[in-house]
């Protein structure tokens, strides 16, 4: 589970340029759900993705810009040291169920999501005609039928549905 995190889908509406989202989509990679804390290291974004630390603290400023559900994407306090939080993410988190040091509920909804999900692909499953063969045998045999069987297959019933097409071009 270490390439899982959670993102709010809201944040697709939010004006970012494609490296503004990834860095976003970094930090959400990097927030603990469990403390509501973030980890923001600029040395770490910089290099990264690339750029100078001013570059990272003015994206960063920018977040403080942005709203998502009527909150900041970053907000950033500076006493003695610099501290980050992410106010939009952890009410994103909250509506799922995600508690400060309690996430149990959390990942029980992610999970159960995960299920229907699950069940869902179960009913997509496809019934193929002549699903054992590989597309050279499928076109072997497609080209041993008549004209008048090939036009009623609809190609949706071949794994391969490109030889379909092409048996009954190189019949014409």
């Amino acid at each position: 589970m270490s390439n899982f995190y959670l993102s709010d889908p809201n944040i697709l509406t939010a004006p970012l340029t494609v490296q503004e989202f990834k860095i976003y989509n970094y930090l959400c990679k990097n927030y603990n759900v469990q403390k509501h804390t973030a980890y923001v290291r600029l040395v770490d974004i910089a290099g990264l993705f690339q750029l100078q630390t001013k570059e990272v603290e003015e994206i960063l400023i920018k977040f403080c810009q942005i709203k998502v559900n009527d909150l900041p994407l970053i907000n950033i306090t500076k006493e003695k040291y610099t501290t980050y939080s992410m106010p939009s993410h952890k009410k994103f988190l909250e509506q799922i169920g995600f508690k400060q040091n309690n996430s149990y509920k959390g990942f029980k909804a992610i999970n159960g999501y995960l299920k229907q999900l699950g069940e869902q692909e179960k009913e997509i499953i496809k019934k193929y005609i002549y699903p054992t063969l590989d597309q050279y045998e499928l076109q072997d045999k497609l080209e041993e039928l008549p004209i008048e069987e090939l036009k009623k297959i609809n190609p949706e019933q071949l794994k391969y549905k490109w030889i379909l097409r092409d048996v009954i071009k190189a019949r014409a």
